[in-house]
């Protein structure tokens, strides 16, 4: 039976994460669709689709000591790097949370559902919901933080204290062109930073009014 080395995933710039499927899991924008960075590279790569998968069985069984072992050894843990929770992982999520209470952890989703699950239980789990100009209406609805991406060449971000960070749109390392910079800008997307452990605005939430 198949098993990873290591659940985990490393990304040099947002560091450890637990990468899901984006096939039954995400429920995507347009613009989320069109722009999705986890469309290609080494993200739809066999290896990586078939470890996906893996871990999202992984989290809702019962055993999870394996994830509480490579969580606890760290400073934080990014969730769903890749595709989206589904709501059968939230009670896996919180215990992992809980046990490793030392680690933050800390992720974006376009379900309101999964943020309102998760927010406001454990002082080391933050969730953002994430919108951007082609969102439904009803999700501005949603009263905690957010963060807006991608953002694409023309497109208006709300003056929205809610919103903590904004993504804009960037491909192969670079952010596309027509797309100028914004004060509350991902700064290791625009390579002003190493990576999301130098910031930490996205889990701390520092910056929000």
């Amino acid at each position: 039976m198949y098993s990873p080395i290591q659940i985990l995933s490393n990304n040099k710039k947002c560091g450890r994460s637990l990468n899901l499927p984006i096939s039954g899991h995400c429920r995507p924008t347009k613009a989320c669709a069109f722009c999705c960075y986890a469309r290609s590279g080494n993200t739809v790569r066999p290896g990586a689709l078939k470890k996906a998968s893996y871990v999202s069985k992984y989290l809702v069984g019962k055993d999870l000591g394996r994830l509480v072992d490579e969580c606890s050894q760290l400073q934080h843990v990014r969730l769903n790097g890749t595709g989206d929770l589904l709501p059968e992982h939230v009670r896996s999520v919180l215990y992992i949370a809980r046990r490793c209470s030392d680690t933050k952890f800390w992720g974006m989703t376009r379900k309101v559902e999964i943020a309102e699950a998760l927010n406001g239980r454990l002082s080391n789990l933050n969730m953002l919901v994430t919108v951007d100009a082609t969102s439904p209406a009803s999700v501005w609805d949603y009263e905690g933080r957010m963060c807006y991406g991608p953002r694409r060449p023309g497109d208006v971000v709300p003056s929205d204290g809610r919103l903590v960070t904004v993504f804009p749109r960037h491909a192969r390392g670079r952010v596309v062109n027509g797309v100028k910079h914004h004060p509350k800008d991902c700064q290791a997307v625009w390579h002003k930073i190493s990576g999301c452990n130098v910031c930490g605005r996205c889990w701390s939430w520092k910056g929000a009014k």
